[in-house]
């Protein structure tokens, strides 16, 4: 028996042994119905497998977040902070407290239109090449043919998002051998994920009901065909076909957009996104230098360099850039106008003074932001507050409203086969509504 198996047969083992045997809830969908339908008549058997997967602490190491956490319905799929919270920490939103858990690099990006994608992350980290081979940070499961779908388990893998820390135990009070696997195996940590899932008889029948195999046969691949499928039956294109959304536009802002803004040299296409990567100054701040897509490529002009986000339902996705720098729509766009003024003013006076004080202003850090801008951002020339209001006018005419759930919480399940609780917002007024 090899080293990687007969380690894999080790964790299956603790996984099984370490099992309190104890009543299950039985796994409750929630009431939204993709087809439009009554909540009470047939389910898409893929989508109740998805959303049990998206909702359920028992993907991660530590049974205490899941992808539900970071991408919360309730608040337009994303979190509404300017850096996520791993594993660790409490509550949701702006109300989440950081307690044990790592802050994490970058915003949480929202989920919408995410399977018209070909490249995901801030740093482009999975992407689906032409050829339509789909490449990451780790091994790509055989069944995985979509960008969303690797991206949906690599977060499983991360220690600071989902995984944990070797010694770990876990919210009930198990031990986190998820956390025990090398980083150098992420094919064992995913096959540990799939063994927990079917300690729960509810997986298995989901799995058999989405896949129509046996559950023996169930694997991560399967599970990321699933988290990508729920994400775009709720959060994929919706209603009319994207250019008539359009109509509702400001004249000047889109003209400014298109002209003389230069918007169009980046925000290109259906999603607003060339797909591509570009330093536009945007300032420093988090736990560690953020050398963007370099950190993948190594080459040097990617050096500051982060993807275009696209902009379908941007205007009610803030904060902006990747780690959610700027506060405001307007203070994203001002930004463009003088990327390297801005950046060199920038004094995040609207953050909390904890991450206030992770912001790098230090000439070095500066001039190396500055030495790899794209001169291709900037304005074609300088813009008036009102094109401005213009812009962001036309910005906001760009999201749909067809693509919100009418009850956010309805995209939850009531429960989730392992029991665990489900994350929930606590009720109070929706904050970008």
């Amino acid at each position: 028996m090899g080293h990687r198996s007969a380690l894999l047969l080790a964790v299956v083992l603790a996984v099984g042994c370490s099992h309190e045997t104890r009543s299950l809830e039985t796994f409750e969908p929630g009431p939204f119905a993709p087809d439009g339908g009554s909540p009470d008549g047939p389910r898409d058997p893929m989508l109740a497998f998805g959303q049990a997967l998206f909702f359920d602490p028992e993907l991660s190491g530590n049974r205490n977040i899941s992808c539900g956490t970071c991408h919360v319905p309730f608040l337009t799929t994303a979190e509404g902070i300017p850096l996520s919270l791993g594993e660790g920490a409490t509550e949701l939103g702006q109300f989440r407290t950081r307690n044990d858990g790592a802050v994490i690099r970058r915003h949480a990006l929202d989920l919408f239109h995410r399977v018209e994608m070909d490249v995901l992350f801030w740093d482009g980290r999975v992407e689906r090449l032409p050829s339509g081979e789909v490449v990451g940070p780790v091994p790509t499961p055989p069944e995985v043919t979509r960008a969303l779908e690797l991206a949906s388990i690599v977060p499983l893998l991360d220690r600071d998002e989902m995984l944990g820390q070797p010694g770990d135990v876990a919210s009930d009070g198990r031990p986190n051998e998820l956390a025990m696997i090398s980083d150098e195996q992420p094919r064992v940590i995913w096959a540990a994920i799939v063994e927990r899932l079917r300690q729960h008889p509810e997986y298995d029948t989901l799995f058999v009901r989405a896949f129509g195999l046996d559950p023996s046969q169930m694997s991560i691949g399967h599970v990321a065909i699933a988290l990508s499928h729920f994400q775009e039956v709720l959060w994929g294109p919706r209603g009319e076909t994207l250019d008539p959304l359009l109509e509702a536009e400001t004249a000047r802002g889109r003209a400014l957009f298109e002209g003389d803004g230069g918007c169009t040299r980046c925000h290109s296409g259906d999603l607003f996104t060339d797909q591509r990567f570009h330093d536009i100054a945007v300032p420093q701040l988090g736990p560690e230098l953020d050398l963007g897509r370099f950190e993948v490529t190594g080459v040097e002009p990617d050096r500051f360099a982060f993807r275009t986000p696209p902009l379908r339902n941007v205007g009610i996705t803030p904060p902006y850039m990747h780690n959610g720098a700027f506060e405001t729509l307007e203070d994203a766009v001002r930004h463009h106008i003088d990327p390297v003024r801005s950046l060199r003013s920038y004094t995040g006076a609207h953050l909390s003074p904890t991450l206030r004080a992770t912001l790098r202003n230090d000439p070095a850090t500066l001039d190396a932001i500055e030495a790899n801008l794209d001169p291709a951002t900037a304005p074609l020339r300088t813009l008036s507050e009102d094109e401005v209001r213009f812009i962001v006018t036309f910005l906001r005419s760009l999201s749909n409203p067809q693509e919100m759930t009418r009850h956010p919480e309805d995209a939850l399940p009531v429960s989730v086969p392992s029991g665990l609780p489900v994350d929930r917002w606590n009720g109070t007024r929706h904050p970008f509504r």
